[in-house]
């Protein structure tokens, strides 16, 4: 996802909840009526799981309802037509009498009815038109529906939404028919058939207008959803998700849902990249292109995020640092090399800037709330350990790494030590310094830098003043000559005092610290 895109948003608390891991959900069904008379919806769902651990009782995440009138209300649990108590407690739904009785597999109806609190976003667009969209990262989608809300527990979902016929509906998964119910309302049904995490199983209602790309590098639909007032714009800049999609495979692997729907949507991110149906913001597009980093984070996340999903959120970068640089290297290969460094300087300096406000790792398990993990380290410093790993083992091994790592955990979950190991036996080097610096340790290299050129001599000396301790940081310096010509020499700092001297057959006029911009680190 991009991040918050108002200062209103910052101030919403999203707790660290538990995870559960006493049951395995499979898949979910929900059937959900939707109405302009209020904002209540009514859900019929099953769910359908195991239940590993039966010394626990079975329980979901479902907000109850809350003093304000919002909230979810459980009206009835079935458990194969029989009747199974329940209670509601804060944001649990707990199921007092369920038995195993040796069964592998459960499946439960439950009916409830409310307001959602968030999650479900109910609200008027830009042009004061009514939608619904569902916005559920990190773990808001028990808002609106019982889950089992973590990246870690994956499920196959359907949706059947009944709403007023005048909309239309887009949700994840293959769209299977949409029927009219009576004269004002249709029902339209959704599956899909790939494990999800709840954190991008969503749906979206509103007055759009469509358009299908033309694609004939991939049998997978690519869809356009925006509203009419500015879908000429709209379709113009989303368009340029065909080119960048297809980036994407031919560098990654096979795209994973049944298709990529592309929607203007009324939510709280600047991007939110839901499993084949990603929304954006509403004001994103304008006509000129200029969300084109916007839309390739997004479409990226299908891949890492997604699919390859951290198993918790402490490994945020597994998925926000991922789609950071693969915007970046989707840039490169469109643009240039020079194009990439200087997006790259740029995170560079937000880094650097983030690190002042917030000295911290980027795995980090000391948030009290979860959107807290939507900054610059989990973006931007993320995005710098993998263009840093490449430079230190190559494209070849980086390219062969990261195919590995997305081949070994496509449509399941990992932690940073599962990449690391899978990049150490793809390299055969030990990385773990490397790592353990980068990702487990806060800060970066702050370098004071003295140069002295005397004639065709260079006293370089560099001194870490940082108080974290980094080693073995390799660095570039270009030297240019008299007659305009160039040389790159390459070194590594391996202590906090570091001096090195060059003498060459030329007068030299100027050293360039870092040149290709392959280091983060800051000048002091």
């Amino acid at each position: 996802m991009r991040k918050l895109i108002s200062a209103a948003c910052c101030c919403v608390m999203l707790s660290v909840s538990a995870q559960n891991t006493s049951i395995d959900v499979t898949h979910y069904g929900l059937k959900i009526h939707l109405n302009d008379t209020s904002n209540r919806i009514s859900v019929t769902e099953q769910i359908e799981f195991s239940w590993i651990d039966t010394s626990q009782l079975v329980q979901f995440d479902l907000e109850s309802t809350q003093s304000n009138g919002k909230g979810m209300l459980v009206s009835s649990v079935f458990d194969q037509s029989k009747s199974i108590s329940y209670k509601q407690v804060g944001e649990l739904l707990i199921l007092d009498d369920l038995k195993a009785a040796g069964r592998k597999q459960i499946s439960l109806v439950i009916n409830y009815a409310g307001i959602p609190s968030d999650g479900l976003v109910i609200s008027a667009n830009k042009y004061g038109e009514r939608t619904f969209f569902g916005d559920n990262w990190p773990n808001r989608a028990h808002l609106w529906f019982a889950c089992n809300d973590h990246p870690s527990d994956k499920a196959t979902i359907s949706y059947s939404v009944t709403a007023p016929k005048y909309y239309e509906v887009i949700a994840n998964g293959e769209q299977l028919n949409r029927i009219d119910i009576n004269e004002h309302e249709a029902t339209t049904s959704f599956s899909s058939n790939i494990v999800l995490p709840t954190k991008v199983m969503v749906i979206g209602v509103a007055n759009f207008d469509s358009k299908k790309v033309a694609n004939p590098l991939s049998p997978i639909e690519i869809s356009l959803w925006v509203y009419p007032q500015n879908s000429e714009k709209s379709f113009y800049d989303l368009e340029l998700a065909k080119d960048i999609f297809n980036y994407y495979i031919s560098w990654i692997g096979p795209y994973e849902y049944e298709k990529l729907a592309n929607v203007q949507s009324t939510t709280r991110f600047g991007g939110m990249e839901n499993a084949g149906c990603i929304f954006y913001d509403e004001n994103a597009f304008n006509g000129r292109r200029t969300s084109e980093s916007l839309i390739a984070h997004e479409i990226a996340h299908q891949w890492f995020g997604n699919s390859a999903s951290e198993s918790d959120w402490q490994h945020i970068w597994l998925s926000e640092g991922f789609a950071t640089y693969f915007t970046d290297l989707y840039l490169e290969q469109k643009y240039g090399t020079e194009r990439m460094q200087k997006q790259l300087a740029k995170e560079r300096a937000d880094v650097i800037q983030f690190y002042r406000q917030y000295p911290h790792p980027i795995v980090d398990s000391t948030y009290e709330n979860l959107m807290d993990l939507l900054n610059e380290n989990s973006y931007q410093k993320g995005a710098w350990v993998l263009h840093m790993l490449r430079n230190r083992i190559g494209d070849e091994l980086f390219h062969q790494s990261i195919v590995a790592y997305y081949e070994k955990f496509r449509l399941s979950n990992a932690t940073s030590q599962d990449f690391i190991q899978v990049v150490q036996e793809v390299c055969q080097q030990d990385l773990n310094t490397f790592f353990n610096e980068w990702l487990f340790q806060s800060g970066h290299p702050q370098l004071k830098i003295g140069k002295k050129i005397k004639g065709k001599s260079i006293k370089l000396s560099i001194q870490q003043v940082q108080k974290e301790h980094f080693t073995d940081i390799p660095i570039t310096v270009e030297i240019t000559f008299e007659d305009g010509s160039k040389l790159q020499e390459q070194f590594k700092l391996t202590g906090k005092t570091n001096v090195f001297n060059f003498k060459y057959s030329k007068k030299i006029t100027q050293i360039l610290i870092d040149p290709n911009v392959q280091l983060l680190f800051e000048e002091k």
